[in-house]
């Protein structure tokens, strides 16, 4: 008897060490797929973020093209609005020589995922529908600089800006090895930050 007990509770140990593997396996091949994605999302949010801050000011037709104080109609830590001229098409990307108002803004939180933190961040053309992307968003903080370095401070002036650096932090909307239907509380989820020191941009260098 004494023989059966001992087996079964090795038995047991054994079965629930084999449980505890696969579900660390589990949980890892998670984390390990959730990085991946915030890492593809913010690559691709980074590529779009840069080139279109890199054409502030930019107009095909040169007549168009604005003083530097003026490229840009307003800013605050989490939006900014500034004149460009945006690409005709995915395959052609000079502008069509009319300037366009080109708004990034981070939004409201999202309430379809179980992460608690992510948000829409908006990038949409001035008369047209706002255009956001879900990619897990969960900090999006714009910094302004003057000519000679300082950071300008709320309210922005935006005639005075020459500079701007950008925090930017994606998480995995989902999370892992965990459920969070009411999004009630934080979970594991994979996060990516990235910050871009003080852009030039060279519109606006004056």
């Amino acid at each position: 008897m004494l023989d059966i007990v001992a087996a079964s509770i090795i038995g047991g140990l054994i079965l629930l060490g084999i449980i505890s593997f696969n579900k660390s396996s589990s949980e890892k091949m998670s984390e390990y797929r959730g990085e991946e994605i915030s890492q593809q999302n913010i690559v691709s949010l980074i590529e779009q973020i840069e080139y279109d801050f890199s054409r502030i000011g930019y107009c095909e037709n040169v007549d168009s093209i604005l003083a530097p104080e003026d490229m840009i109609i307003s800013a605050d830590s989490t939006s900014i609005t500034f004149w460009t001229d945006l690409p005709v098409s995915a395959t052609n990307f000079r502008g069509d020589g009319t300037r366009d108002q080109l708004t990034y803004e981070l939004g409201d939180y999202v309430t379809e995922t179980p992460n608690p933190n992510d948000k829409l961040l908006y990038r949409y053309k001035t008369g047209t529908v706002k255009d956001a992307s879900n990619l897990g968003v969960t900090k999006f903080r714009l910094h302004y600089y003057d000519n000679l370095g300082n950071e300008l401070i709320s309210p922005i002036d935006t005639k005075k800006i020459t500079k701007l650096s950008i925090d930017l932090k994606v998480e995995d909307i989902y999370g892992y090895d965990t459920e969070n239907p009411n999004k009630s509380y934080d979970e594991k989820y994979p996060t990516i930050y990235w910050r871009q020191i003080k852009v030039a941009v060279k519109n606006l260098n004056r």
